[in-house]
């Protein structure tokens, strides 16, 4: 077999490192739906965070030097990390109210998002067909929402609103990965991620919620506690879980198209399906089953119809060697 182009070399990467951080970051959403009962969500975010910057610094180093942190785009690293803090902290209010996979599918219409953002800020082209897969994942993501059958759940308009804050983030890390490094696309989300939780601390005043609410209300509004010996052993495993996930994907989104990697983010849904039943036992309904088939289904011909090279290296991509 004749040696990989730099381009397939550079695809095959970019898709090895999504996986992982696809996997990593699972683990990450049980530990914080299991605690959202506990915690605001803010407090989960920044002893996180706190606990995340150390590896991530020690990645850098040994990775190349601490000057990779460096960047010349300051502002549009700020804005990137605002984006992201609001889909996650989006994710994680919808996370305590709905089904671990019923969340995981609607914000994984992310990808979607981040194929027609990429028509009209990275120039790629889409063919017709895929447009119509495109429509086919709305229909599923509108599916899932249930309209008509009761009152939409503002916690899956947040998992929505998760995935398109998300895709336009991934957007500006495509632009951004063209002149600073992977890991400085890690290090400056985490930073400000705990610059804008305390600052959401301060501004919701730690204000104790008494009265039944929405769970995802419950999650943002809750006062602050002093995590438990076992909690706490959780925040910092989620702490090195997001240093390692933020690496893996700002990697993967800097070294490969959107459009052609953004599927294979869909690995989450079947792994939120297991680890759902396993830690909660949610048994999907039929309408969320048919939304989530959409969803998927329109990723998928999307990346087959338009990415044929990496289509049909699908199944050793689990084997690559991720070389720096």
């Amino acid at each position: 077999m004749t040696p990989p182009t730099p381009n397939r070399d550079s695809l095959f990467k970019s898709i090895g490192y999504l996986i992982g951080g696809v996997f990593v970051f699972s683990l990450q959403d049980i530990i914080i739906k299991w605690l959202s009962g506990n915690y605001p969500v803010h407090e989960i975010v920044l002893i996180r965070s706190l606990f995340a910057i150390v590896p991530i610094l020690l990645i850098a180093r040994l990775d190349g030097g601490l000057y990779l942190l460096r960047t010349r785009r300051l502002k549009t690293q700020i804005i990137r990390s605002a984006l992201m803090f609001g889909s996650y902290i989006c994710f994680y209010l919808s996370l305590a109210a709905l089904p671990l996979a019923e969340t995981v599918s609607l914000f994984f219409s992310g990808p979607i998002f981040i194929t027609i953002l990429s028509v009209f800020f990275l120039d790629e082209k889409i063919e017709f067909s895929s447009w119509v897969a495109v429509l086919v994942g709305f229909l599923g993501v509108v599916i899932m929402l249930k309209p008509g059958v009761h009152r939409v759940d503002p916690a899956a308009l947040m998992a929505v609103l998760a995935a398109l804050l998300y895709a336009i983030g991934s957007i500006i890390t495509r632009k951004l990965g063209k002149t600073d490094s992977g890991i400085s696309l890690a290090f400056y989300p985490t930073v400000m991620y705990i610059v804008f939780s305390a600052v959401l601390t301060i501004l919701l005043g730690c204000r104790a919620v008494t009265d039944p609410v929405h769970p995802s209300a419950a999650f943002l509004l809750r006062d602050w506690q002093l995590p438990l010996q076992g909690d706490l052993v959780l925040l910092i495993a989620i702490g090195l879980i997001a240093a390692t996930g933020f690496y893996f994907l700002s990697q993967a989104y800097r070294l490969g198209p959107p459009a052609a990697i953004a599927p294979f983010e869909y690995i989450s849904v079947p792994l939120s399906v297991l680890w759902g039943y396993v830690f909660w036992k949610d048994v999907l309904g039929l309408q969320s089953i048919i939304g989530m088939i959409l969803i998927v289904g329109s990723g998928l011909y999307i990346f087959g119809s338009k990415k044929l090279l990496a289509n049909k290296y699908v199944l050793s991509v689990f084997k690559i060697k991720i070389r720096k």
